[in-house]
């Protein structure tokens, strides 16, 4: 597998059934080629066509290329969640970032 993109529930509450969280990832031999960026952007206009209203990012922290592909997207950055990763034997940051799909009227 080269890659893959997801969109996934945010929350099983009601409240939020408009509000998707977005996954890309792609296989370390393949980083580079522009893959990550069209699965991005097919996975970000899966959601416009499924009628979301807001998506959501998690990049963990040290993952800058991830950041700057997300907010060349039109994502921008709203928060760090301190401490909710583990990966690599230590405790990680993670960063929290949205794009509103559309505006109500």
């Amino acid at each position: 597998m080269l890659g893959w993109a997801s969109l996934s529930a945010w929350s099983d509450r009601c409240a939020y059934s408009d509000t998707a969280e977005v996954s890309v990832y792609v296989d370390a031999s393949h980083r580079g080629r522009g893959l990550g960026r069209a699965l991005a952007e097919a996975i970000v206009a899966a959601g416009r066509k499924a009628g979301l209203h807001t998506l959501l990012s998690r990049i963990a922290e040290g993952n800058e290329i991830s950041v700057r592909l997300t907010e060349a997207l039109g994502f921008r950055h709203v928060g760090v969640m301190h401490e909710v990763g583990y990966k690599f034997g230590r405790r990680l940051d993670v960063c929290l970032m949205e794009m509103v799909l559309e505006t109500e009227s």
